[in-house]
């Protein structure tokens, strides 16, 4: 243990000593975790959509309603006047996200009432936007049908939040980055770690000598461990006094959650270092793992928008679990004890990754 202890401690020197190494596994997620955080201002408050409002009524009630529309604080509507087509082109440039159009016969009266119906156009390719600017617009009507009523409709869809439940942007992008950083250390830090021994003759040399491998993994698990650790502190003091999160779990569960997250990268990271030949190969390896990671497991794409075939495959995938853990623990403030799915998909990766590595590992 004295040995695998001294090992772990020389390997933490080496990468601590390493620029390069420390700017990839702590200054990219913190980076990213920082640019996000500002583009969404740590609050759902701050979303803004630039919308042009073509009012093609002369009737008064549609005068009222596009003025109420310009008091909505989501929708930023252009200083100059634009037609259906100007709009339209804005939109295909980019300029603006969405069109509101008032026909002609909106806010006619009949049987003593207003009515009409908004046309809400929106880029087909862009669903988000498509999905916010009709949860806003559908508010914007049902508090004008309540006015013009004098009644509440007799049936309501009313949104509450469970307590202890955080509805931020920000604490799902921090999840979402804290699992993606975990996961680089395990693959861009162990995983080239081993091969750039392999090359220079260290572990050749080290073969040779009473060092067992035991002792060897045991000390990179370790080392890497706490970088994995002291990473994981940083971005949750940025969250935390940058941003005003908030852990709605406990911290015994989420430090237990993290501290196995992070051994099962390590260990992935082990297997694909103590297969590749050299550092090309590692790196390879790696990217694949890395990217397919990020395209799969929700950072790149919501899992929701997949296909329910390819959400069940990727329920699997190791950053999967890993960042739904975090997410639940953090923003829904679930135990440990309740993420039974997420703890035995990462069991299941530890058997993988045990045996894959017992027998791919080599020397030089």
């Amino acid at each position: 243990m004295k040995t695998t202890l001294l090992y772990a401690k020389l390997q933490l020197l080496r990468v601590l000593r390493d620029p390069i190494t420390l700017i990839v596994l702590f200054s990219i997620p913190l980076l990213l975790l920082l640019i996000f955080g500002l583009f969404t201002g740590g609050t759902n408050d701050n979303i803004t959509l630039k919308v042009a409002v073509i009012n093609n009524s002369e009737q008064a009630f549609a005068k009222e309603f596009e003025k109420q529309l310009g008091e909505v604080k989501v929708l930023k509507q252009p200083e100059e006047s634009l037609n259906l087509d100007q709009a339209k082109d804005k939109m295909k440039e980019g300029d603006i996200d969405a069109i509101v159009e008032l026909p002609e016969s909106f806010g006619q009266v009949t049987n003593g009432t207003p009515t009409g119906k908004v046309q809400v156009i929106v880029d087909q390719s862009d669903m988000s936007t498509g999905d916010i600017m009709m949860g806003v617009m559908n508010g914007v009507a049902e508090a004008t049908n309540v006015a013009i009523t004098g009644a509440e409709p007799p049936i309501q869809v009313e949104r509450q939040s469970i307590t202890g439940t955080s509805t931020r942007i920000f604490d799902s992008l921090y999840s979402m980055f804290t699992a993606m950083g975990i996961m680089m250390v395990g693959i861009f830090g162990v995983a080239s770690t081993i091969p750039s021994d392999k090359k220079t003759g260290v572990l050749r040399r080290m073969r040779v000598t009473p060092f067992k491998t035991s002792q060897l993994i045991g000390g990179i698990v370790l080392a890497f461990l706490v970088v994995s650790l002291i990473a994981i502190t940083l971005m949750t003091l940025l969250a935390f006094f940058g941003f005003n999160m908030k852990m709605q779990g406990s911290w015994l569960d989420f430090g237990i959650f993290v501290t196995l997250g992070s051994l099962l990268m390590i260990a992935l990271g082990v297997m694909v270092g103590g297969w590749a030949k050299n550092t090309t190969q590692s790196d390879i390896y790696g990217q694949i793992i890395f990217l397919a990671s990020l395209a799969f497991s929700g950072l790149w794409v919501p899992r929701a928008l997949m296909p329910e075939w390819l959400q069940g495959i990727t329920a699997y995938f190791p950053l999967t679990p890993l960042i739904e853990g975090i997410q639940r623990i953090v923003i829904e403030g679930a135990s440990i004890a309740s993420l039974g799915f997420q703890l035995a998909v990462i069991a299941g990766w530890f058997v993988v990754v045990f045996v894959v590595s017992a027998k791919t590992f080599r020397w030089e």
